[in-house]
């Protein structure tokens, strides 16, 4: 009776393998042996700490290896030979799958690392980045909306993008990068900046207030005033506007245009935005008349 190969996919140890779609995709055939890259048997098929798929004949001995990173995903045509070149080297051949099969699978399992949750950028900086070496990833806790966040990031980091990419508060926005649209503006111990401009480090131990802690009555007088329309730039403006309400600029309109402008709304909705401020500065009620 002939004997399927078998088919290792090592894993790291926090990747999650329950894949249902991909794992359906190579089970028809046979059901993989999931490994974390940490096991002896990793280090026996010389993977240790890697993404890979092996497939092993009857005998144990490796008669295809892909390791996940080290290239593309293998191509069908080199699979396919590989599998030709064992089947033509065994006299009475005890692979029992076909090369349609054999090639499917395999590629399926490849795929499906490739495919694989990456680790949050914060642990793949920490696992890539000795502790030791200069601009290594370090813990750095911010102080975020009324609670602490321990993050560990780069020193070249941005707040913008520690509040984004690393803590999930993706309502200050990164419109041009440059700290010329005012789209990302935070308040740090109360003053507003542009958080695109502003190392996350030098945010450390300082008060961050994000439009996600925001309860301020600028909300509703925007909502009240139609102070946006496509809505992108609105979190930067509402944070400014909040800000200037507390900041010695004068009474006019033409004060509050001088104060707003840093925050570029290139829908135009400039009009609402000041009737809105205005309504907060003076404290007068309802909305446009």
């Amino acid at each position: 009776m002939h004997q399927a190969p078998s088919l290792f996919v090592f894993h790291p140890d926090k990747w999650d393998p329950a894949r249902a779609e991909q794992v359906r995709a190579y089970s028809r055939t046979i059901i993989p042996v999931l490994v974390p890259s940490s096991d002896p048997l990793a280090a026996r098929y010389g993977v240790a700490g890697r993404s890979a798929v092996v497939v092993t004949n009857a005998d144990a001995e490796v008669i295809w290896r892909h390791v996940s990173g080290s290239g593309a995903l293998p191509d069908a045509r080199d699979v396919d030979a590989a599998l030709g070149r064992v089947l033509e080297s065994q006299a009475s051949p005890r692979v029992a799958w076909s090369r349609r099969e054999f090639v499917g699978t395999v590629l399926a399992a490849a795929f499906a690392l490739a495919l694989e949750p990456t680790l949050t950028r914060a642990e793949a900086a920490a696992m890539a980045t000795s502790q030791s070496a200069p601009g290594a990833a370090r813990p750095v806790t911010l102080h975020v909306n009324g609670r602490d966040v321990t993050l560990t990031l780069e020193p070249r980091v941005t707040l913008l993008d520690a509040l984004r990419e690393y803590a999930g508060l993706t309502g200050s926005k990164k419109g041009c990068d440059h700290g010329q649209c005012g789209a990302c503006t935070v308040h740090v111990d109360g003053r507003r900046v542009l958080s695109c401009l502003t190392l996350a480090v030098a945010a450390e131990g300082r008060q961050v207030t994000t439009i996600e802690g925001l309860d301020d009555p600028m909300q509703q007088a925007f909502i009240s005033h139609d102070g946006f329309q496509c809505g992108y730039c609105t979190p930067g403006q509402i944070m400014s506007a909040t800000a200037v309400v507390h900041e010695p600029w004068g009474p006019t309109d033409d004060d509050v245009r001088e104060a707003m402008s840093g925050n570029i709304c290139r829908c135009g909705a400039y009009v609402g935005i000041v009737q809105a401020i205005q309504q907060v500065r003076h404290g007068s009620a309802g909305g446009p008349q």
